[in-house]
C-alpha cells in the first residue's frame, strides 16, 4: 500500500508546502497548509498528491510534477519525453506526444527511467513544449 500524503503550492508567497492536512465536514472537503502557528486554507487545484513513486534519483513524484524520460543510457525509448503527472484515476503522464499510463508502460521499474525536472507551479516554462 502506498503512503498517502500531499503538498500544496502557496501562490501568494511562492512556496511549496509539504505540511498539508485534509478536512472533511459533511460533503465539503478542504485543504489546509501549515503556516507558522496555524493553518491556512489552500485551493484544491494547488494541492498535489504523492504517487507512491520515486524517480531514478530517489525524489518523490507528486501529481503536478514534470518528469522526463528517454535520455538514460539503459532506456529503451528513442525519444526524450517530458510529461506532467496526473491522476485520472490511475497515474498518467501527459506529454506532447500523447498520454502514457503508468500501469501500461512497456518496461518494469518505471522509476529507474523517470527524472523529476520541476512542477507545473514553480516551472511553468517546462509546459511550453506543447503539453
Amino acid at each position: 500500500m502506498r503512503e498517502i500524503k500531499f503538498r500544496a503550492w502557496e501562490a501568494d508567497v511562492e512556496f511549496m508546502n509539504d505540511t498539508v492536512r485534509v478536512t472533511t465536514f459533511g460533503d465539503k472537503t478542504s485543504f489546509e497548509a501549515s503556516e507558522g502557528f496555524g493553518w491556512i486554507e489552500v485551493p484544491a487545484e494547488h494541492v498535489m498528491q504523492y504517487t507512491g513513486l520515486k524517480d531514478m534519483n530517489g525524489v518523490e513524484i507528486y501529481e503536478g510534477d514534470v518528469v522526463k524520460w528517454g535520455d538514460q543510457p539503459n532506456c529503451h525509448e528513442s525519444l526524450i519525453r517530458i510529461g506532467v503527472v496526473k491522476f485520472n484515476p490511475d497515474i498518467q503522464f501527459i506529454t506532447n506526444v500523447g498520454i502514457f499510463e503508468y500501469g501500461r508502460f512497456a518496461y518494469k521499474e518505471t522509476n529507474k527511467y523517470l527524472t523529476v525536472i520541476g512542477n507545473k507551479f514553480q516551472n511553468p516554462e517546462l509546459l511550453e513544449v506543447g503539453l
